[in-house]
């Protein structure tokens, strides 16, 4: 890189300039002949290299010594003296002036140069890092801008379609300028021009532009340069730099530099460009494989479309816009945008302005054509052609489209949507490869919505069986009363089933003057067919209850009224009868269902020791063996099927129910099952696997609501 002269070389020439003219005084005293013209020559080569004042110097005092020559050749004012004198002075002027001018080409080229290597050095670190075409013309372009001092300074990229458009644009002024934002490469602008005919284009005044293009006269309101330089590299045009700069900073000498930044500046779009290109490559194999494997897992119509917007923005898109087909209209059911604020924005704006069926173009056409479309670049007339009004236009148009795609959703029974993603303030572009990409996410998309619409389907007619189902439930589970006497009851039920919540698990309490007999069993099977058993079971429990006084006859009775109703041997019912007297006396008989639990004061538990008869639907040929005992005031009773004691943790281990109930033992009653489930369940680390009733006596002979 040239470097300016030091002070030190300057002296150095001003002072050969001296000996020079020292050399040349004594070679006149010692030839005897006059030669004063020939002293210019000192300042000749003091020129070369010293500044002007300091060329001037010897000039000057090579003129002196000239005069002086005259005095002591006795010739003072003689022609011929003064024919050498004038030369003499001639020559130094001229050296003055070489010196002044290639004292400005110097300053000229060390401020090119300085220039240079801040641009340079300015690139290198805004460079680091960017990998798209409008990153690096944003970068390139406003640090060149700001360094060279110029007043506007703008990329615009050569589309397919022949239009120029802007990528960036710093310095940008009034709405005037909106027409610039797309200039056809057959259009007399400038840049179309530089562009179309690939020379650059320098003006150095407002009057040699408006000279050269006519309509820009009142464009500028000052007075200024403008320099557009064509991009181009192998025989392609990529676009055009322009800058403007205020008159004078710019000079013709310096034409050559500002090419050259047009030539930077097209070995980092061509190297962007090559970037981008294979960045998107990367991201559209990883976001393949991911939509894969997210999609499949939803089976939701609205989880699908929230995961298409979170895979898709900001690796694939800047926007992106789901929209279905609902009674032959589109609607358009997610927006998403890389900025979470803007999204929340436009999703209120979605149904402020519905979509026009009747398009030639975007999702409209797609969902009737079913093939996907390609905007590799959106020019203004397509963005309006989208807006259903005018305030609708102005919102589309501030969002600047810059490149969008769309593709058809579908499933088995045919299109069911489109998916559009947009670039904007990106400045990425769509290509044919990205469309084989977005097709094949709108395939796994279309299958996707399919599947959640299926199941939504599905789920909706089994709410309804289950509401039927819970009805059932219901009616044959009905609700103990919350006090019989001396006695509190509290009763639940758990079903496994989460499809339908019904099960084969039972309870049902009777009460006579004297006594609260209870029944807790549990059915063999689920579904409807465990409810008509269980409806028989309890008909013939309540039945009986009121006529039969021991449970074990109690029991018998039950078991011949089911047998007409179980048709293979593979069908039966458990249960645990019991029978307790206002003063605490009990009956216990169990039929293969667990025995009750004891909870005392102070969290006692005691199993009940019973023995078990065989299960209810098998004939009961023996009757049962009773167990008696008495309750003391302020004990409970727990009765339960085998989901209580068959709970198992995700490993497969037993749960043991007794570390559980002696919370049950002095908790309120209204919430003591109810917090059992809970622990229950906790401690398996999953849903209960098992149908489970709870029936829960407690014993309160001297409570205020006893009689």
């Amino acid at each position: 890189m040239w470097s300016a002269p030091s002070g030190a070389v300057e002296r150095h020439w001003w002072w050969t300039g001296v000996v020079v003219l020292a050399v040349l005084v004594v070679a006149e005293l010692t030839i005897d002949r006059q030669i004063n013209g020939v002293y210019a020559g000192a300042a000749v080569v003091a020129g070369m290299r010293a500044s002007w004042r300091q060329t001037a110097g010897v000039a000057a005092l090579a003129t002196v010594t000239s005069v002086a020559s005259g005095v002591w050749n006795d010739n003072l004012g003689s022609p011929e003296w003064a024919a050498r004198l004038a030369v003499c002075v001639l020559l130094c002027g001229v050296a003055v002036a070489a010196a002044a001018a290639n004292g400005h080409r110097r300053a000229q080229l060390i401020r090119i140069t300085t220039v240079a290597q801040r641009v340079l050095d300015a690139l290198a670190l805004e460079l680091t890092g960017a990998r798209t075409v409008k990153d690096v013309a944003e970068g390139f372009v406003g640090h060149t801008a700001d360094t060279l001092g110029a007043t506007s300074a703008m990329y615009l990229s050569l589309d397919a379609d022949g239009v120029l458009r802007s990528v960036t644009w710093h310095g940008r002024a009034g709405s005037g300028a909106d027409r610039f934002q797309e200039v056809p490469l057959t259009s007399d602008l400038p840049g179309a021009v530089a562009a179309r005919e690939r020379v650059d284009l320098h003006y150095h005044s407002r009057s040699e532009i408006v000279a050269a293009f006519p309509d820009l006269a009142g464009y500028y309101p000052a007075d200024r340069s403008l320099h557009v330089l064509p991009l181009h590299r192998g025989g392609q045009v990529l676009g055009v730099l322009a800058l403007t700069f205020p008159v004078g900073l710019v000079t013709r000498a310096e034409e050559g530099f500002l090419h050259s930044v047009a030539t930077a500046l097209t070995s980092a779009v061509v190297r962007a460009r090559e970037l981008q290109a294979s960045d998107a490559a990367t991201q559209r194999t990883a976001l393949l494989a991911e939509a894969s494997l997210t999609l499949s897992r939803s089976l939701s119509t609205a989880d699908t479309v929230a995961e298409v917007g979170r895979l898709l923005v900001p690796r694939f898109a800047d926007w992106c816009m789901v929209q279905l087909l609902r009674e032959g209209r589109l609607e358009t059911v997610t927006i998403r945008h890389r900025d979470d604020a803007t999204t929340r924005r436009a999703n209120e704006l979605r149904d402020a302005f519905p979509t026009d069926m009747d398009l030639t173009s975007w999702a409209p056409h797609v969902v009737r054509t079913g093939r996907s479309e390609i905007y590799p670049f959106v020019p203004a007339d397509l963005v309006d052609a989208a807006a259903v009004d005018d305030e609708h236009r102005a919102l589309l148009r501030r969002l600047g489209v810059a490149s969008a795609v769309v593709a058809p959703l579908s499933d088995r029974q045919g299109v069911v949507g489109a998916v559009t993603l947009i670039h904007a303030e990106s400045g990425r572009s769509y290509t044919d490869e990205d469309v084989v990409f977005v097709e094949e996410i709108a395939s796994r998309v279309g299958v996707a919505l399919g599947t959640a619409a299926a199941f939504e389907q599905q789920s909706a007619r089994l709410a309804g069986v289950t509401r039927i189902a819970e009805a059932s439930q219901r009616a044959i589970l009905a609700t103990p009363p919350e006090r019989v006497g001396p006695f509190a009851i509290a009763a639940r039920y758990h079903s496994a089933t989460v499809e339908a919540q019904v099960g084969g698990d039972l309870y049902e309490v009777v009460t006579t003057p004297t006594t609260v007999r209870l029944l807790v069993g549990d059915v063999r099977g689920k579904g409807l067919a465990a409810v008509r058993t269980a409806t028989v079971v309890l008909g013939a429990f309540r039945a009986a209850a009121a006529g039969v006084d021991d449970p074990a006859e109690l029991a018998r009775e039950v078991d011949v009224r089911l047998l007409p109703y179980l048709h293979d041997d593979e069908e039966f019912v458990t249960g645990v009868f019991v029978d307790v007297a206002h003063d605490g006396r009990y009956c216990i008989v169990s039929c293969g269902n667990p025995a009750p639990v004891l909870l005392g004061p102070g969290g006692r538990v005691e199993t009940l020791e019973l023995s078990h008869a065989p299960p209810l639907g098998f004939g009961l040929g023996v009757l049962p063996v009773v167990r008696t005992g008495r309750l003391e005031p302020g004990q409970r009773l727990l009765l339960h099927t085998d989901g209580l004691i068959e709970a198992r943790t995700s490993a497969g281990a037993f749960i043991d129910p007794h570390d559980l109930l002696p919370a049950v033992a002095g908790a309120p009653l209204a919430t003591a099952l109810d917090d059992l489930l809970s622990a229950l369940t906790a401690a398996a680390g999953h849903r209960l696997d098992d149908d489970l009733a709870l029936l829960l006596l407690s014993y309160e002979p001297g409570s205020p609501d006893a009689p």
